[in-house]
């Protein structure tokens, strides 16, 4: 019995070794013309590596990053009224939602600019009397515009990947067509007593009309921002922002006359150039990334892994 099961397992090990010649066992690679698979398994699999080594430490060696962004916001914008006609006619802020595109680049994680187009109108905001009775007239532009911003990373404490603060300043254009907007006109009337028969009621005419037109000229905007990032995960970013703008020329005209009866005219002027604020949401995607080779090597340094200079070992060993 003890023959039998030695002769069987004998015969178990060697049937590997008969399987496969010891030529063909050493045999490179690049000698299999009809099995590429075989040599460009071991370039898959370092570069499989690379790229998860890279994308877990190498966000630190990272040069520049290109990327696209979709802005959602709430914009608020309020007009100056030069006079209000004996507190006839006011103005309040406008809100309203808009969006934009821009496309922007990165410096070494820590600077960057971006540039765009912006959907977002400009506001002239009429109310006519007061109460429940009000009127309210409301003029925007065509809503077109353009930005360009500066950002820069701030970092506070112990800097976390995960998410930052980025602080910027920026400027728009805005390309008016010096087009008409709206005209209107609205009447109404005035009860009040007689000077020439007393104890009687007069009834006065009130008119207003006015005309509000886009500027011939082009206008522009100034801008601080403050974002706050947050890293989904892989190539995606959500971020919330808050902006402050500052108006440059006068996108929005609105021209009234105001009359009582046939008595002389009184004029005022409500213009619009944009000045307010905003906050939103973007989301943000990166399409492009570019390392710093000159530091690459050193992300193979990790921790356990690091290699000592020969006279740290020798100052061990003594």
């Amino acid at each position: 019995m003890k023959t039998v099961l030695t002769s069987f397992w004998l015969t178990v090990l060697a049937c590997p070794a008969f399987a496969q010649s010891v030529p063909d066992y050493y045999r490179a690679a690049a000698q299999y013309p009809d099995e590429p698979h075989l040599t460009r398994r071991s370039a898959s699999a370092r570069r499989t590596f690379l790229t998860q080594l890279v994308a877990r430490y190498g966000e630190a060696y990272i040069k520049e990053r290109w990327y696209v962004k979709m802005e959602g916001f709430f914009r608020s914008d309020r007009g100056q009224l030069s006079q209000t006609f004996n507190g006839l006619i006011s103005t309040r802020a406008t809100t309203q939602t808009g969006w934009s595109a821009v496309i922007g680049w990165v410096s070494n994680e820590r600077w960057a600019i971006e540039g765009g187009y912006a959907r977002s109108p400009i506001h002239n905001t009429l109310i006519v009397g007061e109460g429940v009775n009000a009127l309210d007239l409301r003029f925007e532009n065509h809503r077109n515009g353009f930005v360009v911003r500066g950002k820069r990373l701030m970092r506070f404490g112990k800097q976390t990947s995960k998410a930052g603060l980025w602080l910027g300043a920026g400027a728009g254009l805005i390309p008016n067509t010096g087009e008409t907007v709206s005209r209107f006109l609205v009447e109404g009337y005035s009860y009040g007593s007689s000077y020439r028969q007393p104890g009687r009621s007069r009834i006065d005419t009130l008119s207003m009309s006015g005309e509000t037109r886009e500027s011939p000229r082009i206008s522009g905007l100034v801008e601080l921002s403050a974002e706050y990032l947050i890293k989904l995960g892989g190539r995606v970013d959500l971020s919330l922002f808050a902006r402050q703008y500052w108006g440059i020329g006068h996108a929005l005209t609105t021209n009234l006359v105001y009359r009582v009866n046939s008595g002389e005219p009184q004029a005022a002027v409500l213009r619009g150039n944009g000045r307010g604020w905003s906050v939103g949401v973007s989301v943000r995607y990166t399409y492009a990334l570019r390392y710093d080779l000159r530091k690459m090597p050193s992300v193979f340094h990790l921790r356990g892994n690091r290699t000592e200079p020969a006279s740290e070992k020798r100052r061990r060993t003594l």
